[in-house]
């Protein structure tokens, strides 16, 4: 399935291993490297296997795997969170490991919690702390030097606990726009649900932010949840990122515990873990009598084994997180193009009947994911880590496996810890031509405003679906819903209800209104925050000019945009 238009240009652009390799000659390279770590002269099959999947665009690889295979040292893993210490040896080891995995193209996740609180003492000096939120600034002032000397732009997930004594420093730094910029900030709550909290809340109670089991100071809950709202209203910052129910939810709960997401959120991750991404192409699997689950099911068979290999031939950033992730194996398979699959389908976003469907959906990708990583568990080995008494009492066994898989991972063990993400899929949607994730399309078609050398270019791009709908006079073009048409709680139950079959976590942007107000987010947070493991909101306008215009449909009748890209 050769790449056409604009979507051709993306591949050029950011994947592609240099100008001139075409989009089957880049299938074939990724396919070649990734089916290298298959045992017993396996890897010539598994190359066909993996190239048709990745050609025919039932697959997508994600975007690390894309341009680091076939590179010397190639970095395959898209992000990764590491720990920090409350010790001048352990700042220096912060930053140093966050400048090397910045420089090989990773995103990073540091969860700030164990430094010490601004103005706290420092036993056996005559000084006192300056707080977590200062080493954020070195990590932030470090992704500006790696941004400036032209190496890839710096993806930082930066965040702290809700009751850090730091906490207000942390809320109000990111409203000035000059700070933390290269970083998405999230609060976390990790020692308690946010249910809990909330209540809290309700009852207008004072908040004890706390050091070491000590209080250092109170607050009132209600101000700290308001602080939060307003914020994220303002400047679609902080988001908020559920610990708790995280790892209720974690599988490896016995071995390691879950400390912070990478920067776009779709993954909880342990101390030097990493997200090793995919997503099938959910449009490619709509035929004229249905949906093809047989064909879905070799699909998600073979990206299990494929970005189970990706861990074997991947060159690693540290030693520490190569030994972590073999040793737990955790891999990130999602999906692009939920909403495309839907209108072909003959249904909209937000009906009932789209909703049921991805329910049920999402619960048959689970079931096969498990069971691909059950059966590789039996052909290579499990994960080493794997404590199979303890594994499927863990939550999400608990509550989302049947009996009968539960009962096959404790008679052959299972291969990977975690499997299933939805990531965001931004460039790697436009390479497939479809909505990313479980997206709903952002507009139908917008210009596009971007930098190439010193000159300022503009663009208009239709989504390459709705252009073909559009064009053929298909009714089915008429179902689709911008984002910014779908009501924030139609978002946020989109996402409540993937995240029942997903074990480890859901990136989803939940669009808000220009005019949107904190009263309405209020009441949405308090329904849904506790069923999802963080949440992003972004209110359109917020930061400034976006270098995206949406355009009206008015605007587009009777012009014909086949190749994705137009005058109008």
């Amino acid at each position: 399935m050769e790449r056409t238009g604009f979507s051709e240009r993306i591949f050029t652009e950011r994947y592609a291993i240099n100008h001139t390799e075409t989009w089957e000659e880049g299938c074939r390279r990724v396919s070649r490297v990734i089916s290298s770590a298959e045992p017993n002269g396996l890897a010539k099959d598994y190359e066909e296997y993996f190239f048709q999947e990745i050609f025919n665009n039932n697959f997508m690889p994600g975007g690390r795997i894309w341009y680091g295979s076939g590179r010397p040292k190639g970095q395959l893993l898209n992000c990764f969170v590491i720990p920090t210490d409350d010790s001048r040896e352990g700042w220096g080891q912060t930053v140093k490991e966050s400048i090397i995995i910045s420089g090989t193209g990773g995103g990073v996740g540091i969860n700030f919690s164990p430094i010490r609180y601004r103005g706290a003492e420092i036993r056996g000096h005559s000084g006192t702390a300056t707080g977590a939120v200062s080493l954020m600034q070195i990590i932030n002032a470090a992704g500006e030097v790696i941004r400036a000397g032209g190496g890839r732009r710096t993806a930082l997930m930066l965040c702290l606990r809700h009751n850090h004594p730091d906490l207000p420093e942390f809320l109000d730094k990111k409203l000035n726009r000059g700070d933390l910029n290269n970083a998405n900030i999230s609060v976390v709550f990790s020692d308690e649900s946010i249910d809990q909290f909330i209540k809290k809340v309700e009852r207008d109670e004072l908040h004890d932010l706390t050091w070491n089991d000590q209080v250092v100071r109170q607050i009132p809950a209600r101000e700290i949840w308001q602080k939060i709202i307003s914020n994220s209203v303002e400047c679609g910052e902080p988001g908020i990122l559920n610990g708790y129910y995280a790892n209720q939810m974690n599988n490896i709960y016995y071995h390691k515990p879950l400390i912070s997401t990478n920067p776009c959120g779709e993954i909880w991750l342990e101390a030097y873990g990493c997200c090793d991404l995919g997503a099938l192409v959910l449009p490619r699997f709509v035929t004229p009598d249905g949906f093809d689950k047989r064909g879905l099911a070799r699909s998600i068979a073979l990206a299990v084994r494929f970005l189970d290999n990706v861990l074997d031939v991947n060159h690693y950033p540290l030693r520490e997180i190569e030994e972590n992730c073999k040793q737990i194996r955790r891999i990130g398979l999602g999906v692009m193009g939920l909403h495309d699959m839907l209108v072909l389908l003959g249904m909209k976003y937000t009906s009932g009947e789209g909703k049921e469907f991805v329910n049920e959906l999402f619960s048959f990708i689970k079931k096969k994911a498990y069971d691909a990583s059950i059966d590789l568990a039996i052909e290579k080995g499990q994960f080493t880590a794997l404590n199979r008494g303890k594994f499927v009492e863990s939550g999400f066994c608990q509550k989302n496996l049947s009996e009968g898989r539960r009962e096959r991972i404790m008679k052959n063990g299972i291969r990977n810890c975690a499997i299933l993400t939805i990531a965001p899929t931004g460039t790697t949607s436009i390479v497939s031509g479809v909505t990313s994730g479980i997206e709903p399309m952002y507009t139908a078609a917008y210009r596009r405003r971007f930098r190439a050398g010193d000159e300022l270019h503009e663009e208009v791009v239709e989504h390459p679906l709705f252009a073909v709908l559009r064009n053929q006079r298909d009714k089915r073009a008429e179902l689709y819903e911008s984002a910014l048409d779908i009501s924030v709680q139609d978002h946020m139950e989109m996402q409540a209800i993937c995240q029942r079959h997903v074990d480890n976590a859901i990136s989803k942007t939940i669009n808000l209104p220009r005019n949107y107000i904190g009263e309405d987010l209020d009441t949405l947070l308090r329904k849904y925050a506790n069923q999802l493991k963080g949440i992003t909101l972004y209110r359109d306008g917020s930061r400034g000019e976006s270098p995206i215009e949406p355009i009206d449909l008015d605007t587009l009748l009777g012009v014909e945009c086949k190749s994705g890209t137009c005058e109008v």
